[in-house]
């Protein structure tokens, strides 16, 4: 399973750039941004939002809660059921806003109809 640390590494690989070049664009030093890499530290929230955004990718997916670099995870209770979406931020199905998506998330048959497929957590 990756870490908050390895899929940062790997961010900062992918555009070529150096601790201390990530440092000097967070305004932070390399030492911090060792330190996140190897999850010995972790940076605050406004950091992480700014990370989110160099790197074009959802928080979600910097915190490992998703392994869709795009995808937001959204959670909630239908029917007695937890459900969790996982759903990229610039393609939720049939054009649905995110607004429109957290709407039908009380109406399971509209979830289905939207194209989202329903697994259930437990049966994992």
């Amino acid at each position: 399973m990756d870490t908050f640390g390895q899929r940062l590494k790997l961010l900062r690989n992918e555009k070529q750039l150096t601790g201390s070049e990530l440092g000097k664009l967070l305004n932070v030093t390399k030492v911090a941004v060792s330190k996140w890499e190897t999850n010995d530290r972790f940076p605050d929230k406004d950091v992480l939002i700014k990370l989110a955004d160099t790197f074009d990718v959802t928080i979600d997916w910097l915190l490992c809660r998703t392994d869709i670099k795009t995808a937001l995870v959204i959670n909630d209770r239908v029917d007695g059921k937890n459900i969790e979406l996982h759903v990229e931020r610039d393609a939720y199905p049939d054009g649905l806003t995110h607004e429109e998506v957290l709407e039908i998330l009380g109406k399971v048959k509209k979830l289905q109809d939207a194209g989202f497929d329903l697994i259930n957590k437990e049966e994992k």
